[in-house]
């Protein structure tokens, strides 16, 4: 506030009090009795002197904001506490099968120890390179299915003296058949294998397919083999 704007408002102010005593004593002389200084006293009027000091600086009453440059990203504050523990979330959708910690097992590896001719009749081959499970039955020469599954079924069979024809059988049925004609003087092999989808009960042999087809051999130095073996099990096991 300049020094004249001052000057304005204190003789404005000095008025006012002034006014009042003189009203003051003149109800005095009047005869109206006197109740103390509140009942002549007149309050100053500040509503006019906010208006002179507007006049005198009219920036003071008005804020004027501008954007300042953004400052620098403060550093991380410190970790806080853990919150409360959250309401308990809704049951999930069920999950699907797994494996069974059980391992399904079913094998055989099985050999002959002399010459077969019999046909039409399930070949018995009696000497054991596996048979653990003991799914094989050497004495009637079939494989019987204990484990619903895929199956994979091969033979190798020496030929020596005749020709061969054998027919691998399911459930005493023909599945596939293997023929060789036998070269004089010569050693040969007749060798076949299948995959096989088999349940619980069924049955597998090798057969001599006909009279004049029975050249199967083996010894201690020319093996013929017959050998199944479970892949994998049916869903149904798990």
């Amino acid at each position: 506030m300049d020094s004249d704007t001052d000057s304005r408002y204190r003789k404005h102010i000095g008025t006012r009090y002034r006014n009042s005593d003189t009203r003051s004593e003149d109800r005095r002389s009047h005869g109206r009795p006197h109740t103390g200084v509140g009942s002549g006293f007149m309050k100053p009027d500040f509503a006019k002197s906010r208006r002179l000091l507007k006049m005198a600086d009219p920036f003071r009453s008005t804020l004027v904001q501008t954007k300042g440059v953004k400052g620098q990203k403060g550093e991380v504050g410190e970790l806080g506490l853990p919150g409360p523990e959250g309401p308990r979330g809704f049951t999930g959708p069920q999950g699907q099968t797994g494996e069974s910690p059980f391992l399904h097992r079913s094998a055989f590896s099985m050999g002959l120890t002399t010459k077969v001719s019999t046909p039409n009749v399930p070949i018995r081959f009696t000497k054991v390179f596996y048979n653990e499970q003991r799914h094989y039955d050497e004495t009637t020469g079939k494989f019987t299915c204990h484990v619903k599954g895929l199956y994979l079924f091969s033979y190798h069979l020496t030929v020596y003296m005749k020709d061969v024809k054998i027919g691998l059988y399911k459930n005493n049925k023909p599945i596939m058949f293997t023929f060789d004609q036998f070269q004089t003087n010569n050693v040969d092999q007749a060798s076949g294998s299948v995959l096989l989808a088999l349940v619980v009960g069924d049955e597998v042999c090798l057969q001599i397919y006909g009279e004049d087809y029975g050249g199967i051999y083996g010894d201690n130095l020319n093996d013929s083999s017959f050998s199944g073996i479970l892949l994998y099990p049916s869903s149904e096991n798990m």
